[in-house]
């Protein structure tokens, strides 16, 4: 049974909560060498969004690409980063959970669970 998923979780730092309504979207490597765009999604009010389901996810090379810039624009706040891009080898049966801590001149990311 294939248990891969693919989620994300980004909280804002600057105000200790949850970024909810930001668009991910979500591209693969492929033979080429060129990204394959697969899916685009929003953060929920918690700041999480279930990015490709088991049966989606083949192993392989993975862009996340958040557009904060409208995030912050909503609030009115300046940010460095308009849209953050993460790349992720994975080549594994497993579930692979990428939060994003984010503040406007800042942000960090790992595997969670």
């Amino acid at each position: 049974m294939d248990v891969r998923k693919f989620s994300t979780h980004i909280l804002d730092t600057s105000v200790g909560e949850a970024a909810a309504n930001v668009r991910v979207t979500v591209s693969r490597l492929d033979e080429l060498q060129e990204w394959k765009s697969l899916r685009a999604a929003k953060t929920n009010e918690d700041g999480r969004c279930q990015l490709l389901e088991p049966g989606q996810f083949p192993s392989g090379i993975y862009k996340l690409t958040f557009h904060v810039g409208s995030y912050f624009a909503a609030r009115n706040v300046k940010t460095l980063y308009p849209v953050i891009e993460i790349i992720a080898d994975c080549s594994e049966n497993q579930h692979y959970h990428i939060p994003l801590l984010l503040n406007p001149y800042g942000y960090s990311t790992y595997r969670g669970t």
